[in-house]
């Protein structure tokens, strides 16, 4: 951007690039301060408040990030406010992904690492008080399948056994390794790296060997979307004997 005498301006918005980054890190300062409250009930209220605005805007953004066509989160994260903002919430998009599966909510590197803008991106609240959150899951699942995708940036296995839809994190008990290609024979999820390798799906737990699978919650709203909770208790759906 320049000004009418074609001398590059200097301001992007309300602060410069540096003044952006000062704030960034006062603003940094403040959250380790609150870590530090002697007074825990404090402490814990306005980190439930920070939590809060932070699925406000997280919720926001990822809708908003939605919404793009194709090539323009690129384009506007070359500014290093959006960009900032962008890191908070992992909407910056990978430049190595996770091989062919896709991820339908965001493309987007895992919440934990360290982010190269400095301040605050580097410490979200979202790391350190998780926040028990729904995602609608936009893949099809026929019945029978057993689909491998990555959503909210967690590598995931989608199976479907009539009308019930199960979630499972898809890394195998045995290794830790992705299971894509895995296959359903009813509630029985068969790894296809493994000969023996099976899984209950309704629970996560390995048949006839030690090992677990971590499992999600999943629900179906009004409008008959499938949905996955994320940061929330997990209860398995067995029938009663």
């Amino acid at each position: 951007m320049t000004d009418r005498e074609g001398a590059p301006q200097p301001l992007l918005g309300f602060r410069s690039n540096e003044e952006w980054s000062d704030l960034l890190a006062e603003v940094d300062g403040l959250i380790q301060d609150i870590e530090t409250l002697s007074d825990p009930e404090i402490r814990g209220r306005v980190l439930t408040l920070l939590q809060g605005v932070d699925a406000i805007h997280r919720e926001a953004l990822t809708r908003l990030v939605r919404l793009f066509k194709k090539g323009v989160l690129e384009k506007v994260i070359t500014d290093p406010a959006i960009r900032t903002l962008m890191e908070l919430y992992d909407l910056v998009p990978q430049r190595s992904g996770c091989g062919e599966v896709p991820d339908f909510i965001s493309g987007f590197p895992a919440p934990g690492g360290e982010s190269k803008t400095d301040g605050i991106s580097q410490r979200r609240i979202a790391d350190r008080v998780p926040v028990p959150h729904w995602v609608p899951v936009p893949i099809p699942i026929d019945n029978g399948a057993a689909i491998a995708a990555v959503i909210d940036a967690r590598a995931l296995l989608f199976c479907r056994v009539g009308d019930e839809v199960f979630v499972l994190a898809n890394a195998c008990a045995h290794d830790g390794k992705a299971m894509d290609g895995a296959r359903l024979n009813g509630f029985t999820l068969i790894c296809p790296r493994h000969s023996g390798c099976y899984y209950d799906i309704r629970c996560g737990l390995r048949i006839g060997a030690e090992g677990t699978i971590e499992c999600f919650s999943v629900r179906v709203d009004a409008g008959g979307r499938v949905l996955v909770g994320f940061d929330m208790p997990f209860v398995a759906r067995l029938p009663a004997l």
